[in-house]
């Protein structure tokens, strides 16, 4: 299960789980999300991020475990040196970090206290491990997962399913959680009172299909993967049903159980991190807009306040002069709201647009926001322009592989930085290539792609972007924010 090597010997171990000269173009795995201090014995665990490429195949030959990748590592807090780790995903091919919160807690397991760190990482499989060891103490579901069948607890490794390694069956597989992960950084917290962990869970899928011959670019996202194959159809019907498919849950798990004791559903994904008190009390900010409080044992909403964006961050309390506060930064971001604008549009009813305000609350407060404006886009007229078919069909691989991570998914924002479809830039060739190719608003973040795309793809991307503004168009499409 959880591994410990002889210091002397780690190098060589790690090395071997990797095949082929991964580190021309990735390799991975980063540490970017919160770490945990156990001070009594000076050990330090920090949580390792996914293998870039995402396809086996192209980062390593689609060989070895690729140690320390989606990795639980324990080591000594002052030298820095190993202790133990835990790998929740071996080799690794779906985005699945395990970078997310990790909580340290004594809990009883079979009739003793252990000293244990928990982590519900992207994969969808919730981790009790010991502390002190990395044995694995529990290993269970909280959201539906379909790459794995369940985690070997003999072994600890997850035991997969067939049809989601793409990389070896060469067919598309529709797996779930998707990179989005069951559960992403926003952080989960622990109450010792109940005895739960509050989670910030999502339902998602995503298609995913090995790309093993793509030619690598510096500004383009290099996956090894056709991610064109997620590109939704423009059928109202296919995008009701993949909305309704994409959830968010606030959980409240059993550690012990490997059980949630209750859930509350959100209309969608991407909700804020969680806050538990010794009043007995959850808050937590959604992407609707709203901050909520929570009954720590029930789930019952016993107190809610509209913040006109969405939150993610979680909020923090502590006190003043001996008065209780609570804060949250609002505002409404993420590779969530980034990349799959077509799915956050109506989550709701209507998108969540960014807003960035500190909201603080106290018993008895009066304070109120401003009236929430309403705030109307037209699409510019382009229907004076002829696409070209073959040009939008270019457009379309050009802006997949170079644009879609900022400007989302079918190019449609999701109401952090600007939907292109209603840019009127796209109307102006030459304002166009000054912007896309030479770099013109680099110092506002958009950089230029001429050393990587040539005129014609440049200019191929707006066709792309025509068309789906004259999609758009011919639905009657009108974007609106506020609420």
């Amino acid at each position: 299960a959880s591994v410990s090597v002889v210091p002397g010997l780690l190098f060589e171990a790690q090395k071997a789980t990797w095949a082929g000269e991964y580190w021309r173009l990735g390799g991975g795995g980063t540490v970017w999300d919160s770490m945990a201090l156990d001070a009594e014995t000076n050990t330090l665990y920090f949580g390792v991020g996914n293998g870039s490429p995402w396809n086996p195949n192209t980062r390593t030959n689609g060989e070895g475990d690729n140690w320390f990748l989606s990795s639980i590592v324990a080591v000594d807090a002052d030298s820095g040196e190993y202790k133990w780790h835990y790998q929740t995903t071996p080799q690794e091919g779906w985005d699945f970090t395990a970078t997310q919160h990790i909580m340290l807690a004594t809990l009883p397991f079979n009739g003793e206290q252990r000293d244990v760190v928990m982590q519900a990482p992207k994969n969808g499989f919730f981790y009790v491990l010991d502390r002190h060891t990395g044995e694995l103490l529990s290993a269970e579901p909280y959201v539906p997962v379909n790459w794995a069948t369940h985690v070997d607890m003999a072994t600890g490794r997850p035991v997969l399913t067939e049809e989601a390694q793409y990389w070896v069956t060469g067919k598309p597989a529709l797996v779930t959680p998707s990179w989005m992960g069951g559960h992403n950084w926003h952080p989960m917290s622990f109450n010792p009172d109940t005895g739960l962990v509050y989670l910030p869970a999502q339902e998602t899928a995503f298609p995913y299909l090995g790309e093993d011959d793509q030619t690598p670019a510096k500004l383009a996202v290099n996956l090894g993967v056709d991610t064109k194959a997620a590109a939704l159809p423009d059928d109202p019907a296919v995008i009701k049903q993949v909305k309704d498919a994409t959830k968010g849950f606030l959980v409240a798990w059993d550690p012990t159980t490997g059980k949630p004791r209750w859930k509350v559903e959100y209309p969608g994904a991407w909700n804020g991190g969680t806050l538990s008190t010794a009043g007995g009390l959850v808050f937590q900010g959604s992407a609707v807009g709203f901050v909520y409080a929570y009954d720590a044992a029930t789930g019952e909403r016993v107190w809610e306040f509209p913040a006109q964006t969405g939150v993610v961050a979680p909020p923090i309390s502590y006190t003043i002069d001996g008065e209780q506060y609570i804060t949250v930064s609002a505002g409404w971001g993420g590779i969530f709201p980034l990349m799959t604008g077509i799915l956050v549009e109506d989550a709701a009813g209507e998108r969540s647009l960014n807003t960035s305000r500190l909201l603080t609350f106290k018993l008895g407060g009066e304070a109120a926001l401003p009236e929430a404006l309403d705030r109307v886009k037209s699409l510019p007229d382009t229907s004076a322009i002829t696409v070209d078919p073959d040009k939008v069909a270019e457009g379309f691989a050009t802006y997949d592989r170079f644009c879609v991570n900022c400007h989302g998914a079918g190019a449609v924002a999701g109401g952090v930085l600007p939907d292109l479809r209603f840019s009127p830039i796209i109307l102006d060739t030459e304002a166009w290539y000054s912007i896309v190719s030479e770099g013109a608003l680099k110092d506002r973040g958009m950089v230029g792609y001429g050393s990587e795309l040539s005129d014609d793809q440049v200019e191929a991307i707006r066709h792309f972007l025509i068309e789906r503004n004259q999609q758009a168009r011919r639905e009657g499409f009108t974007e609106r924010y506020g609420r």
